[in-house]
């Protein structure tokens, strides 16, 4: 419960960071560029926004457009924060980027993969040498869990209550029959 809640908390906190200099930065650019600069980004955010929503989804229907809305927040927002702290705007966006990493843990993964990774690591933690292989092993097991917990909390409390049962089986039933 306490991991859980200074997980939350470093989400918030990271979260209002990257807002709070988002907005600094939109309102940066958008009171320090010229208007046909504002206009040249513009243009140049449509068309990249159209284009991202193209190759990701195969059409260029409104999401091109709240694309295009968002990357040219983004084209003010850099802008405005390079002229405003000039290349430490670099450093700021990559300090931002490298705090969000840990926040993200098995998103990138499907439900099945996060339980055959549970599986597969119980079995390297019985073969662990010492005990720092062994705490990693725990902490991707523990980042499993929650993960898990996260996308499916009824069906992981089930699992939880059938000792023994394949997980996969309780939390990715479709997967897992096939």
């Amino acid at each position: 419960m306490l991991r859980r809640n200074l997980v939350r908390s470093y989400r918030l906190a990271v979260t209002a960071l990257s807002a709070l200099v988002a907005f600094t930065g939109v309102c940066a650019g958008m009171s320090l560029l010229r208007s046909w600069t504002l206009v040249f980004l513009a243009v140049t955010a449509v068309c990249l926004g159209l284009a991202l929503s193209a190759a990701l989804t195969g059409n260029t229907s409104l999401n091109g457009l709240a694309l295009s809305a968002l990357v040219f927040g983004a084209l003010i927002g850099t802008t405005g924060l390079f002229l405003l702290v000039d290349w430490v705007a670099f450093a700021l966006a990559a300090a931002l980027v490298v705090a969000a990493i840990p926040l993200r843990g098995g998103r990138g993964h499907s439900t099945a993969h996060l339980c055959t990774r549970w599986q597969e690591t119980l079995i390297a933690l019985r073969q662990a040498t010492n005990p720092a292989q062994a705490a990693a092993l725990l902490r991707d097991r523990q980042r499993c869990l929650d993960e898990l917990e996260r996308r499916h909390p009824e069906a992981f409390l089930r699992w939880l209550a059938t000792p023994d049962a394949d997980p996969a089986s309780v939390l990715a039933p479709r997967q897992a029959s096939r």
